[in-house]
């Protein structure tokens, strides 16, 4: 049996844990797996694929309170820390609305 991309990112990325209720929604699962084509320089496969591609290896959503997960995944390795870093949103709403001077005093305080 050869190999696929996605069972690649796969054995990467994610760990199981059978006895949570966590698991990863699927924005985040895609994003996961985009981090991980940019940091290994890999082309990533549409999202429609993406979710093909999962179904084919075996993984299903359940609900779970209103939301669609893969059950008992969570993220782990340098993508995970990729993903992780480049979705926390760099400023707030109301951060935006406070005179620059302010912002500098605040970040230079959260930093000290």
């Amino acid at each position: 049996m050869t190999d696929t991309q996605i069972g690649s990112f796969i054995r990467d990325c994610v760990v199981f844990e059978d006895d949570t209720e966590n698991g990863l929604d699927f924005d985040t699962f895609y994003g996961l797996y985009i981090s991980w084509c940019v940091l290994g320089r890999k082309i990533p496969i549409p999202d429609s694929a993406f979710k093909t591609a999962l179904e084919r290896e075996g993984l299903k959503t359940t609900k779970v309170n209103g939301l669609r997960l893969y059950p008992g995944m969570s993220m782990v390795g340098p993508a995970a820390r990729d993903y992780v870093v480049n979705s926390v949103p760099m400023w707030s709403e109301t951060a935006a609305d406070l005179p620059a001077a302010e912002v500098r005093q605040q970040a230079v305080a959260s930093i000290a």
